[in-house]
């Protein structure tokens, strides 16, 4: 509500000051709240009527119980949750790509087991000549498989229970990875209505907090 807008702006009021090296608009933003508790009670009805005063409110407890009433800390606070949401990004496509790898070693791996048992088999064939000859696409195959897995940095065959393991352990981290992504996304959302409130409400000309020419120019 109006008023618990007003009771924590008051409990703030005494804790922050403008240092006068700061930018007009960070000065406005830690100044904000002394003047929408003090100084223009109809100037502040004026603007929550025209943008929702629960819009108003929302802006306020954000910024209140997330400690951003200090300007700097909040673009910090923006920037950070960008740089997560970048972040979450760039680690789900790796981990597709890693997934997408995975998932080729296991099809060359079970190929490649199956080509390796004709090969073994070889070994108990009446004719191995004969044998060879009949089942040359298997060793074809099975050279090129162990080609193909040696450019994937395998030179060992791993196990199927290793593989899979790998596999569901990287969907696992996929799926976890997504659903932080979404929700740093909701987050952002959520930063860029209290930015475009707080935007307003510094913009609207009954908010107005005069500033000198002096000031002006830090």
């Amino acid at each position: 509500s109006e008023e618990n807008v007003r009771i924590r702006l008051a409990k703030n009021r005494n804790k922050i000051k403008a240092p006068r090296h700061l930018s007009r608009e960070a000065r406005l933003y830690i100044n904000i709240s002394t003047y929408v508790t003090t100084g223009n009670r109809e100037g502040f009805e004026r603007w929550a009527k025209l943008n929702n005063l629960k819009e108003a409110a929302r802006t306020f407890n954000y910024l209140s119980e997330n400690n951003l009433l200090n300007y700097e800390d909040f673009q910090q606070h923006v920037s950070d949750v960008d740089a997560s949401v970048k972040a979450a990004d760039q680690r789900i496509t790796q981990i597709n790509s890693e997934l997408s790898t995975q998932k080729i070693i296991q099809k060359h791996c079970d190929s490649y087991r199956l080509c390796r048992k004709v090969i073994e088999d070889c070994k108990s064939a009446k004719n191995p000549k004969a044998y060879r000859t009949k089942h040359q696409a298997e060793y074809q195959l099975h050279d090129s498989l162990k080609k193909e897995l040696q450019d994937l940095g395998v030179t060992k065959i791993p196990s199927s229970n290793k593989i899979q393991n790998r596999i569901e352990n990287l969907e696992s981290e996929q799926a976890a990875t997504v659903r932080e992504k979404q929700e740093l996304q909701k987050k952002q959302k959520t930063l860029n209505i209290i930015r475009q409130n707080f935007t307003a409400l510094l913009n609207a000309p009954e908010m107005q907090i005069p500033i000198s020419e002096k000031e002006l120019t830090l």
